[in-house]
Protein backbone atom coordinates (compact mmCIF):
# COMPACT_ATOMS: atom_id res chain seq x y z
CA UNK A 1 0.00 0.00 0.00
CA UNK A 2 1.82 3.03 -1.20
CA UNK A 3 2.10 5.33 2.02
CA UNK A 4 4.03 8.48 2.64
CA UNK A 5 4.35 7.84 6.46
CA UNK A 6 6.12 11.36 6.99
CA UNK A 7 2.81 12.45 9.98
CA UNK A 8 2.41 11.15 12.90
CA UNK A 9 0.79 8.07 13.83
CA UNK A 10 -1.46 7.75 16.68
CA UNK A 11 -1.44 4.30 17.72
CA UNK A 12 -4.36 2.78 20.01
CA UNK A 13 -2.29 1.24 22.94
CA UNK A 14 -3.56 -2.26 23.99
CA UNK A 15 -2.36 -4.45 26.83
CA UNK A 16 0.50 -6.48 25.44
CA UNK A 17 2.55 -9.22 27.49
CA UNK A 18 6.07 -8.10 28.08
CA UNK A 19 7.72 -10.89 26.10
CA UNK A 20 11.17 -11.46 25.91
CA UNK A 21 13.24 -11.48 22.23
CA UNK A 22 13.02 -14.80 21.19
CA UNK A 23 13.34 -16.28 17.77
CA UNK A 24 10.92 -19.09 16.71
CA UNK A 25 12.23 -21.81 15.33
CA UNK A 26 9.55 -24.38 15.74
CA UNK A 27 9.64 -27.57 13.52
CA UNK A 28 6.08 -28.05 12.86
CA UNK A 29 5.40 -29.59 9.25
CA UNK A 30 2.89 -26.96 7.05
CA UNK A 31 -0.65 -27.40 6.56
CA UNK A 32 -2.31 -28.61 3.35
CA UNK A 33 -3.75 -25.22 2.93
CA UNK A 34 -0.11 -24.04 1.06
CA UNK A 35 0.90 -25.61 -2.05
CA UNK A 36 3.97 -24.04 -2.72
CA UNK A 37 5.92 -24.58 0.19
CA UNK A 38 4.94 -27.82 1.27
CA UNK A 39 8.05 -29.38 2.71
CA UNK A 40 8.95 -25.54 4.87
CA UNK A 41 8.11 -25.55 8.71
CA UNK A 42 5.38 -23.35 10.32
CA UNK A 43 6.72 -20.82 11.98
CA UNK A 44 3.79 -19.51 12.97
CA UNK A 45 0.36 -18.78 12.54
CA UNK A 46 -2.22 -16.47 13.46
CA UNK A 47 -6.22 -18.83 13.12
CA UNK A 48 -8.55 -15.95 14.44
CA UNK A 49 -10.59 -18.16 16.41
CA UNK A 50 -11.59 -15.92 19.18
CA UNK A 51 -15.10 -15.54 20.40
CA UNK A 52 -17.88 -13.22 17.91
CA UNK A 53 -17.32 -9.71 18.82
CA UNK A 54 -13.82 -9.79 20.67
CA UNK A 55 -10.67 -7.90 19.09
CA UNK A 56 -7.84 -9.87 17.58
CA UNK A 57 -5.37 -10.96 20.21
CA UNK A 58 -3.22 -8.18 21.60
CA UNK A 59 -0.01 -10.35 21.81
CA UNK A 60 0.53 -9.63 17.90
CA UNK A 61 -1.50 -6.77 16.97
CA UNK A 62 -2.12 -3.38 17.51
CA UNK A 63 -5.06 -0.88 16.53
CA UNK A 64 -3.15 2.29 14.58
CA UNK A 65 -6.00 5.00 15.21
CA UNK A 66 -6.53 8.37 13.45
CA UNK A 67 -7.39 9.91 9.96
CA UNK A 68 -6.62 9.89 6.46
CA UNK A 69 -3.92 13.22 6.43
CA UNK A 70 -1.67 11.51 8.49
CA UNK A 71 -1.34 8.88 5.91
CA UNK A 72 -0.78 10.77 2.80
CA UNK A 73 -2.78 9.37 0.46
CA UNK A 74 -5.65 11.06 0.21
CA UNK A 75 -7.92 8.06 1.81
CA UNK A 76 -10.83 9.59 3.67
CA UNK A 77 -11.49 6.67 6.12
CA UNK A 78 -10.88 7.29 10.23
CA UNK A 79 -9.41 3.93 11.37
CA UNK A 80 -10.28 2.93 15.08
CA UNK A 81 -10.01 0.23 17.41
CA UNK A 82 -13.30 0.30 18.09
CA UNK A 83 -15.46 -3.78 17.77
CA UNK A 84 -18.23 -2.02 15.34
CA UNK A 85 -15.38 -1.80 12.80
CA UNK A 86 -12.48 -4.58 14.08
CA UNK A 87 -13.54 -7.98 15.32
CA UNK A 88 -13.23 -11.89 15.02
CA UNK A 89 -16.77 -12.88 13.81
CA UNK A 90 -16.65 -16.59 16.03
CA UNK A 91 -16.63 -18.02 12.64
CA UNK A 92 -12.99 -18.47 12.17
CA UNK A 93 -12.40 -14.53 10.76
CA UNK A 94 -11.23 -11.38 11.39
CA UNK A 95 -13.46 -8.66 10.07
CA UNK A 96 -12.34 -5.35 9.15
CA UNK A 97 -15.30 -3.65 8.33
CA UNK A 98 -15.37 -0.16 6.66
CA UNK A 99 -19.04 2.01 7.99
CA UNK A 100 -20.36 5.12 6.78
CA UNK A 101 -22.29 6.95 9.15
CA UNK A 102 -24.00 9.75 7.13
CA UNK A 103 -23.24 13.46 8.23
CA UNK A 104 -24.29 16.43 6.25
CA UNK A 105 -22.74 14.62 3.16
CA UNK A 106 -24.79 12.18 2.01
CA UNK A 107 -22.06 8.46 2.16
CA UNK A 108 -22.15 8.32 -1.74
CA UNK A 109 -20.92 12.05 -2.04
CA UNK A 110 -17.90 12.41 -4.23
CA UNK A 111 -16.75 14.92 -1.76
CA UNK A 112 -16.60 13.27 1.06
CA UNK A 113 -15.16 14.72 4.23
CA UNK A 114 -11.78 13.33 5.73
CA UNK A 115 -12.56 11.23 8.71
CA UNK A 116 -16.11 12.01 9.08
CA UNK A 117 -18.67 9.77 7.65
CA UNK A 118 -16.04 6.96 7.37
CA UNK A 119 -14.58 4.84 9.76
CA UNK A 120 -12.76 0.98 9.19
CA UNK A 121 -9.52 -0.52 10.44
CA UNK A 122 -6.02 -1.08 10.40
CA UNK A 123 -3.89 -3.27 11.95
CA UNK A 124 -0.09 -4.28 12.72
CA UNK A 125 2.72 -6.19 14.44
CA UNK A 126 5.18 -3.31 14.80
CA UNK A 127 6.48 -3.64 17.99
CA UNK A 128 5.15 -7.04 18.72
CA UNK A 129 6.18 -9.43 15.61
CA UNK A 130 8.50 -9.10 13.01
CA UNK A 131 9.98 -11.71 10.13
CA UNK A 132 12.76 -11.86 7.70
CA UNK A 133 12.86 -14.18 4.74
CA UNK A 134 10.50 -17.48 4.64
CA UNK A 135 6.83 -18.10 3.24
CA UNK A 136 3.84 -15.34 4.20
CA UNK A 137 0.52 -15.86 3.22
CA UNK A 138 -2.77 -14.72 4.29
CA UNK A 139 -5.96 -16.43 3.15
CA UNK A 140 -8.44 -13.42 2.41
CA UNK A 141 -12.00 -12.44 0.98
CA UNK A 142 -10.85 -8.68 -0.35
CA UNK A 143 -14.51 -6.37 0.43
CA UNK A 144 -16.19 -5.54 -2.88
CA UNK A 145 -16.98 -1.69 -3.80
CA UNK A 146 -14.68 0.62 -6.16
CA UNK A 147 -14.27 2.79 -3.09
CA UNK A 148 -12.39 0.18 -1.21
CA UNK A 149 -8.63 -0.15 -0.76
CA UNK A 150 -7.96 -2.98 0.55
CA UNK A 151 -4.25 -4.58 1.31
CA UNK A 152 -2.09 -6.92 3.49
CA UNK A 153 1.48 -5.66 3.63
CA UNK A 154 4.51 -5.15 5.34
CA UNK A 155 6.82 -2.04 6.77
CA UNK A 156 10.49 -2.59 7.87
CA UNK A 157 11.55 -2.64 11.42
CA UNK A 158 12.75 0.57 11.49
CA UNK A 159 9.99 2.48 10.19
CA UNK A 160 9.64 4.20 13.49
CA UNK A 161 12.68 5.28 13.71
CA UNK A 162 12.90 8.93 13.01
CA UNK A 163 15.62 10.58 11.34
CA UNK A 164 17.02 14.23 12.22
CA UNK A 165 14.04 15.70 11.03
CA UNK A 166 11.94 13.93 13.25
CA UNK A 167 10.37 12.16 10.75
CA UNK A 168 9.74 8.12 9.96
CA UNK A 169 12.24 6.24 8.01
CA UNK A 170 10.06 5.59 5.07
CA UNK A 171 10.51 4.79 2.66
CA UNK A 172 13.75 4.34 3.31
CA UNK A 173 12.92 1.22 5.52
CA UNK A 174 11.58 -0.61 2.58
CA UNK A 175 7.85 -1.36 2.03
CA UNK A 176 6.32 -5.09 0.60
CA UNK A 177 2.76 -4.89 -0.47
CA UNK A 178 2.13 -8.64 -0.69
CA UNK A 179 -1.39 -7.67 -2.28
CA UNK A 180 -4.22 -4.40 -2.11
CA UNK A 181 -6.81 -4.15 -4.48
CA UNK A 182 -6.55 -0.71 -6.81
CA UNK A 183 -7.94 0.81 -9.80
CA UNK A 184 -10.84 1.19 -7.56
CA UNK A 185 -10.67 -1.87 -6.36
CA UNK A 186 -11.07 -4.01 -10.18
CA UNK A 187 -7.22 -5.91 -9.74
CA UNK A 188 -4.82 -7.19 -6.99
CA UNK A 189 -1.43 -5.76 -7.11
CA UNK A 190 2.13 -6.48 -5.57
CA UNK A 191 4.65 -4.01 -4.83
CA UNK A 192 7.71 -3.17 -3.56
CA UNK A 193 9.10 0.54 -2.76
CA UNK A 194 12.15 1.87 -1.54
CA UNK A 195 13.96 5.39 -1.70
CA UNK A 196 16.46 6.51 -4.04
CA UNK A 197 19.55 7.21 -2.56
CA UNK A 198 20.32 10.51 -0.99
CA UNK A 199 16.72 11.47 -0.90
CA UNK A 200 13.63 10.78 0.51
CA UNK A 201 12.01 9.89 -3.15
CA UNK A 202 10.16 7.02 -3.79
CA UNK A 203 11.56 4.60 -6.79
CA UNK A 204 9.55 5.42 -9.70
CA UNK A 205 8.05 8.81 -8.52
CA UNK A 206 6.09 7.10 -5.89
CA UNK A 207 4.69 4.16 -8.22
CA UNK A 208 7.61 1.68 -6.65
CA UNK A 209 7.69 -1.51 -8.41
CA UNK A 210 4.83 -3.00 -9.19
CA UNK A 211 3.00 -6.04 -10.60
CA UNK A 212 -0.42 -6.90 -11.73
CA UNK A 213 -1.83 -10.25 -10.16
CA UNK A 214 -3.41 -12.86 -12.57
CA UNK A 215 -7.32 -12.59 -10.80
CA UNK A 216 -10.03 -10.28 -11.52
CA UNK A 217 -11.32 -7.43 -9.45
CA UNK A 218 -14.55 -9.50 -9.29
CA UNK A 219 -13.17 -12.42 -8.54
CA UNK A 220 -10.88 -11.22 -5.63
CA UNK A 221 -13.99 -10.16 -4.35
CA UNK A 222 -16.32 -13.04 -4.56
CA UNK A 223 -14.30 -15.25 -2.05
CA UNK A 224 -11.67 -16.36 -0.24
CA UNK A 225 -7.91 -16.33 -2.08
CA UNK A 226 -4.61 -16.89 -0.57
CA UNK A 227 -2.25 -14.35 -1.05
CA UNK A 228 1.26 -14.50 -0.29
CA UNK A 229 5.47 -14.33 -0.64
CA UNK A 230 8.32 -16.51 -0.94
CA UNK A 231 11.63 -14.56 0.68
CA UNK A 232 14.61 -15.17 0.70
CA UNK A 233 18.11 -12.87 0.33
CA UNK A 234 17.80 -10.36 -2.48
CA UNK A 235 14.86 -12.11 -3.74
CA UNK A 236 10.77 -11.98 -3.29
CA UNK A 237 8.84 -14.11 -5.20
CA UNK A 238 4.53 -13.57 -5.29
CA UNK A 239 2.01 -15.90 -5.23
CA UNK A 240 -1.47 -16.31 -5.68
CA UNK A 241 -3.69 -19.30 -4.71
CA UNK A 242 -0.28 -21.44 -4.00
CA UNK A 243 1.34 -20.57 -7.18
CA UNK A 244 4.10 -17.96 -8.31
CA UNK A 245 2.97 -15.23 -10.12
CA UNK A 246 5.93 -12.60 -10.37
CA UNK A 247 9.26 -12.19 -8.89
CA UNK A 248 11.74 -9.16 -7.95
CA UNK A 249 15.11 -9.92 -8.02
CA UNK A 250 18.17 -7.78 -6.49
CA UNK A 251 21.22 -8.03 -9.07
CA UNK A 252 24.18 -6.68 -6.15
CA UNK A 253 26.82 -6.59 -8.65
CA UNK A 254 24.90 -3.96 -10.63
CA UNK A 255 22.58 -2.90 -8.23
CA UNK A 256 19.68 -3.51 -10.85
CA UNK A 257 16.12 -5.33 -10.46
CA UNK A 258 15.06 -7.69 -12.72
CA UNK A 259 11.47 -8.56 -12.78
CA UNK A 260 10.46 -11.92 -14.13
CA UNK A 261 6.59 -13.22 -14.70
CA UNK A 262 6.00 -16.70 -16.16
CA UNK A 263 5.33 -16.26 -20.24
CA UNK A 264 7.10 -12.94 -20.51
CA UNK A 265 10.12 -11.89 -20.68
CA UNK A 266 12.20 -10.81 -18.14
CA UNK A 267 12.88 -6.51 -17.67
CA UNK A 268 15.98 -5.81 -15.50
CA UNK A 269 15.63 -1.79 -14.38
CA UNK A 270 18.31 0.05 -12.78
CA UNK A 271 20.97 2.06 -14.00
CA UNK A 272 23.79 -0.27 -13.61
CA UNK A 273 25.60 -2.67 -16.36
CA UNK A 274 22.81 -4.56 -18.32
CA UNK A 275 19.60 -2.41 -17.06
CA UNK A 276 17.11 -2.62 -19.85
CA UNK A 277 15.37 0.26 -18.36
CA UNK A 278 16.81 3.23 -17.02
CA UNK A 279 15.26 4.14 -13.66
CA UNK A 280 17.21 5.56 -10.66
CA UNK A 281 17.03 2.95 -7.96
CA UNK A 282 20.84 3.46 -6.55
CA UNK A 283 21.33 -0.36 -5.41
CA UNK A 284 19.04 -0.12 -3.06
CA UNK A 285 17.13 -3.29 -1.66
CA UNK A 286 16.32 -2.96 1.79
CA UNK A 287 14.52 -6.20 2.49
CA UNK A 288 17.30 -8.35 3.72
CA UNK A 289 16.12 -7.13 6.78
CA UNK A 290 13.01 -7.49 9.30
CA UNK A 291 9.46 -6.70 8.57
CA UNK A 292 5.99 -6.74 10.23
CA UNK A 293 2.73 -7.22 9.08
CA UNK A 294 -0.21 -4.90 8.32
CA UNK A 295 -4.06 -5.55 7.24
CA UNK A 296 -6.18 -2.53 6.74
CA UNK A 297 -9.27 -1.33 4.32
CA UNK A 298 -8.85 2.00 3.34
CA UNK A 299 -11.66 4.34 1.82
CA UNK A 300 -10.38 6.32 -1.07
CA UNK A 301 -7.40 7.71 -1.37
CA UNK A 302 -4.96 8.14 -4.72
CA UNK A 303 -5.71 4.68 -5.96
CA UNK A 304 -9.92 4.73 -5.53
CA UNK A 305 -10.68 8.23 -6.25
CA UNK A 306 -14.40 7.89 -6.48
CA UNK A 307 -17.66 8.60 -4.76
CA UNK A 308 -18.52 5.26 -2.55
CA UNK A 309 -21.43 3.54 -4.61
CA UNK A 310 -22.73 1.60 -0.62
CA UNK A 311 -22.24 2.19 2.99
CA UNK A 312 -20.53 -0.34 4.18
CA UNK A 313 -18.14 -3.22 3.52
CA UNK A 314 -16.08 -6.25 4.46
CA UNK A 315 -12.96 -7.79 4.61
CA UNK A 316 -12.28 -11.17 5.70
CA UNK A 317 -8.97 -12.54 6.88
CA UNK A 318 -9.60 -16.30 7.68
CA UNK A 319 -6.03 -17.02 9.15
CA UNK A 320 -1.98 -15.52 8.80
CA UNK A 321 0.63 -18.33 8.18
CA UNK A 322 4.34 -18.21 8.16
CA UNK A 323 6.68 -21.23 6.86
CA UNK A 324 10.85 -21.43 6.11
CA UNK A 325 11.19 -21.13 2.65
CA UNK A 326 14.67 -23.38 0.83
CA UNK A 327 15.98 -22.89 4.61
CA UNK A 328 15.00 -19.35 5.16
CA UNK A 329 12.95 -17.46 7.97
CA UNK A 330 12.41 -16.44 11.19
CA UNK A 331 10.39 -14.45 13.14
CA UNK A 332 11.13 -12.63 16.71
CA UNK A 333 8.83 -11.47 19.62
CA UNK A 334 9.67 -8.45 20.80
CA UNK A 335 8.58 -6.33 24.05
Amino acid sequence: MRTNFKKLLAVATLVVPVIAMAEVTSSATSSNDVTVNATGHLLWSETFTGAAGTPPPSSTWQAVTGSGPQYGTGEIENNTNSTTNLYEDGLGNLIIKAICTPSSTPCTSSQQPMGANWTSARIWTEGLRTFKYGQIEARIWMPSGSWNWPAFWMMGENFLHKDTNNLYSWPYCGEIDIAEGLVNNTREQSTIHSNVPGTGADWLGGSGFTQTAPITGAKMTSGYHNYGILWKPNEISYTLDGKIWATDTYIPSTGNIKITQPGKAPLIYGEGSGAQVPVQVGGTWPFNNRFFLILNDAIGGIVSPVAPNGTTSTMKVQWVKYYTYKGYGSTSTTP
